[in-house]
């Protein structure tokens, strides 16, 4: 199975980003100075401030392990209040990745990108390149961050590599959110929401002392119901919806206890599920398909390895030239518009199998104790966390069609009709995909950090992470054939397959990351401070994975494919007439075979790094490999900050970042093994509040960016399998600012913008004997590099002489080579805005605030080609929420309309699945296109009562 896709972006010009950075800093230097000259020329006997002007409130961040105002902390900070998100409407991940510069979320497959450093796989033994802290402990995914603002007292993301105090994967930066403690008097709140797409939200918390000295509690719960879908399934007899539709629900209980003044406890437990067809805390996995479908009866040259589902939509009579039919026969099941109903709406599919998914047995346990010494404080932070994660559904790019059943007509003087018992073939081309996620990891950390008030502050720690993981997949289908394959090297029956599924991936491995760390402060004079760190890292990966794959499907039987030739009847389809292995030929007599082997791609008998032991067939027909490694890194910190006044940071500051190695792990794959990724990352930034209503933070960034871990599909002689590579070098630079603005009382402004400027700078050179050095790579949907954007390096090469692709593909005769020298990198949109507007009118018995939100983002690509069909295209969307709060804030009413205009959106860039033209040229075919769609417009009413 290929969960990653390539792509690619032209090459960036590095004026731009000096233009528009020169231009930026012009515009915030006039903007500073107009807000100042303007408080300079105010009356001397100007009303009292809380009459006529608004303050800019301060807010306290854990940046660096110590709580200090966000504008005091020489890092590039986003930092999202409780009272912030619920004035303003930032009530989903999605939404605080839109007012972070640099950050991109797929809320599809949970995964979040920042400047361009991201996690591009599926698989666990590839780690993330954002780390995800819950109250300081990591976690492997963002819920938490998705919880709302009775939960969460605040989100905070530390943009840019965190090498020093958060190293474990953090490379690009960290999400950190920070909960709503117990309290040691009464209070709670409950509220009720009820939206469009019959959605209700029911959630309430409860704190207060126990009643013993010392020890408080909170209590916290919700539970959530849509069964409405964002998507609509035209199929008649077939579940109307899909796309949110889900039901969570979660519990939390916190306890505090401070004994005395020398020792604080704080013990947290929660336990969260959800059944439905939404996967994540944003939407669903398997957004359906919304491009064309592919009626092709078999895409050869991408290695279908069953009968294409959507082949009942070509009506075409007769056999092509390859001799297989143009359109089967008594179809079961055909939506009766006979076309892709995402042509007309891209919200509407058609398919018979439904998606589920259903998240159990999820809990975490978070303890913390911190113990204050005379001049210093000792903490230790440890938990533990578990999740079961099932998905079930049609297999997505190539299976959304609700045909059950079609025949295949026999070709004149076919085989069949000597062979008794033989008939026409019947196919039942449903597809069932389960995805299965095991997940476990425990923590340790102890961390010893100054709290003196001299010049010198400093802060050391060791940390400790284990993580056991097991993610099998299967891939089933109703034909009995499958059952009891042919093995294609032999011709021999194969192993027998009673599970009847024709694809079987499973890796089980155990990663454990051991550091320890250190940062000293030093304030030299009253305005310089200096700044030292360093961390060491060092990581372990080990564990077995299992593969078999069967195909059923229609292939030549040329002897160099599966060691079967001399059928009765057809000629082998490489010179025409009917393929010998084909059901136009065989009829129901057409054998599966297993062809594991084949599709891994490389003999059994080589080593390669990070292979600790060969692969071996099983009984059962699964190869099993064994992996494991070791890798370790040396990252730190070093900056200057500079502060005149107390309302001036500025700062200059090197950070260096690492990713541990990663596994392209299931599937036997060749070079199994990326190395670790390092980056160095320059950074200049400057924090100014003016007169206490104006405030904006402005950094520039570098990156030089060595060994992006990256996932390249490639054809690997037998059907389309993932790499694993690393890109040897890539750019990313870019100015970001964030600014907020209440000019006048009630009136708060605040906007938000990223240009980030990313590239690849590794090449691809032709060498005299007609070989290739560097970066080089073959688009499989575009071999032949004749897309637009694509970059052709040398002569076509023979597949059998260069990149192999499918033996039994006819139409391929030769592959071309592509550079991706100034590529972008993936999922790095160039520019992003967010502006929020609120106003708030007072009134006798309460008060009314009105919020509004504007969200432009860049058009991004889900991988190191650009091309049209791996593109997010650009978007925006316009949000509203007006909250009344009662007298005295007991209660709050709260209507909301998100995406107001009902907009396209593309929370990040998805994949491709297609074929090409072939060898006479042409353009690339592509069937379909995958989305992150977000949601389109949702609109409801809040009740919020507090005691």
């Amino acid at each position: 199975m290929n969960f990653l896709h390539t792509v690619e972006v032209r090459p960036l010009n590095g004026r731009d980003v000096t233009k528009r950075v020169l231009l930026l800093t012009c515009a915030v230097t006039a903007l500073s100075s107009l807000a100042g000259m303007a408080m300079a020329q105010a009356p001397a006997a100007a009303p009292a401030a809380s009459e006529t002007s608004s303050t800019v409130g301060e807010v306290i961040v854990t940046a660096e392990k110590r709580s200090v105002n966000v504008q005091q902390v020489p890092v590039a900070i986003s930092a999202f209040t409780a009272k912030q998100r619920n004035l303003e409407g930032i009530t989903t991940i999605q939404d605080i990745t839109n007012f972070t510069p640099g950050l991109t979320y797929s809320s599809q497959l949970d995964r979040a990108a920042m400047r361009g450093l991201a996690r591009l796989s599926n698989t666990l033994s590839a780690d993330s390149s954002v780390a995800v802290y819950n109250d300081d402990l990591y976690s492997t995914s963002t819920f938490l961050v998705g919880l709302d603002d009775l939960f969460i007292s605040q989100v905070e993301i530390e943009r840019g590599p965190q090498g020093t105090l958060y190293g474990r994967n953090a490379i690009g930066g960290l999400i950190n959110t920070v909960s709503r403690r117990p309290t040691d008097d009464w209070s709670g709140e409950v509220r009720a929401q009820y939206g469009n797409f019959d959605a209700s939200k029911f959630e309430g918390t409860v704190s207060g002392p126990t009643g013993i000295n010392g020890l408080d509690f909170r209590l916290s719960g919700f539970d959530t119901n849509q069964n409405g879908g964002y998507f609509t399934n035209v199929a008649p007899g077939n579940k109307p919806q899909e796309g949110g539709i889900v039901h969570d629900w979660y519990g939390n209980l916190q306890l505090e206890y401070k004994p005395d003044d020398k020792n604080d406890i704080w013990v947290d437990y929660y336990d969260y599920g959800f059944e439905g067809d939404r996967g994540g805390p944003g939407s669903l996995l398997g957004t359906p398909e919304t491009g064309a479908y592919d009626t092709a009866e078999a895409n050869f040259d991408t290695s279908a390895l069953t009968f294409n589902p959507n082949f009942g939509y070509s009506t075409t009579p007769g056999f092509n030239a390859l001799g297989f039919a143009n359109s089967p026969t008594n179809v079961v099941g055909a939506d009766p518009t006979g076309v892709n109903p995402a042509l007309n709406n891209i919200r509407d599919f058609s398919k018979s199998d439904p998606t589920s998914i259903h998240l159990h047995n999820s809990w975490t346990f978070n303890f913390h104790w911190t113990h204050h010494f005379d001049g210093f404080d000792v903490k230790y932070v440890g938990g533990y966390s578990q999740y079961h994660y099932n998905l079930h559904q049609g297999l997505y790019y190539g299976d959304n069609s609700s045909i059950t059943s079609y025949q295949i007509p026999l070709a004149p003087g076919s085989a069949c009709g000597f062979i008794p018992g033989c008939t026409a073939l019947t196919v039942h081309p449903q597809l069932d995909f389960n995805y299965r996620e095991d997940n476990s990891w425990f923590s340790h950390e102890l961390t010893f950090s100054s709290t003196n008030d001299g010049p010198l502050q400093w802060i050391a720690g060791l940390y400790y992470y284990d993580q056991s993981y097991h993610d099998p997949i299967t891939i089933g289908t109703q034909q009995s054939a499958i059952q009891t394959p042919t093995n294609a090297l032999t011709g021999l029956a194969g192993a027998p397959n009673p599970s009847g599924n024709f694809y079987y991936t499973s890796y089980e491995l155990e990663t454990k990351s051991t550091a320890a760390y250190g940062q000293i402060d030093w304030k030299a004079t009253d305005t310089i401070k200096l700044t030292a760190g360093l961390r060491y890292t060092y990581d372990q990966k080990a564990g077995i994975e299992d593969y078999r794959l069967i195909a059923f499907s229609n292939f030549d039987a040329n002897p160099l494919n599966f060691g079967l030739t001399g059928l009765p009847g057809g000629t082998g389809g490489l010179l025409g007439g009917t393929p010998e292995l084909s059901a136009e030929n065989l009829g129901s007599k057409l054998p599966a075979l297993d062809i594991t082997a084949l599709a891994i791609g490389a003999p059994m008998t080589t080593a390669y790094k990070g292979v600790t032991c060969l692969p071996h067939t099983l009984a059962n027909g699964q190869i099993e490999r064994c992996l494991g490694d070791t890798s370790s890194a040396t990252t730190g910190t070093a900056g200057v900050e500079f502060t005149p006044d107390r309302d001036t940071l500025a700062y200059i500051r090197y950070n260096r970042g690492y990713k541990a190695f990663g596994f392209n792990s299931g599937t036997i794959a060749p070079s199994p093994e990326a190395a670790p990724e390092t980056v160095d990352d320059v950074e200049v930034g400057f924090k100014k509040t003016v007169s206490r209503t104006f405030q904006y933070n402005l950094d520039f960034f570098y990156y030089n960016y060595m060994n992006d871990q990256v996932p390249v599909a490639e054809n690997n002689g037998s059907l389309i399998s993932t790499f694993f590579i690393n890109i040897p070098k890539a750019v990313s630079e870019g100015v970001e600012l964030q600014a907020i603005w209440e000019p006048i009382r009630h009136l708060s402004l605040n906007f938000t913008y990223a240009f980030d400027d990313t590239f690849i700078t590794s090449n691809c050179t032709p060498t005299a004997g007609g070989g290739f050095t560097g970066t080089c790579f073959i688009d499989v949907l575009d071999p032949l590099a004749l897309a637009k954007g694509a970059k052709p390096v040398g002569n076509p090469v023979p597949p059998l002489a260069g990149p192999s692709y499918p033996l039994y593909s006819t139409a391929l005769q030769s592959v071309v080579y592509q550079s991706v020298k100034g590529n972008a990198l993936p999922q790095a949109p160039k520019n992003k805005i967010a502006i929020n507007a609120n106003y708030t009118w007072e009134f006798t018995p309460g008060n009314f605030t009105l919020s509004g939100n504007y969200v432009w983002k860049d058009k991004s690509y889900a991988g190191i080609f650009t091309r049209s069909y791996y593109e997010a295209p650009s978007w925006n969307q316009v949000d509203l929420r007006g909250t009344w709060s009662g007298d005295h804030d007991h209660y709050e009413v709260v209507f909301y309309v998100k995406n107001l205009f009902n907009t396209l959106g593309y929370d990040a860039a998805g994949g491709a699945n297609g074929s090409y033209a072939g060898a006479t040229g042409g353009s690339p075919i592509t069937q379909d296109t995958a989305y992150d769609l977000t949601p389109p417009r949702t609109y409801g009413v809040e009740v919020h009562y507090k005691f």
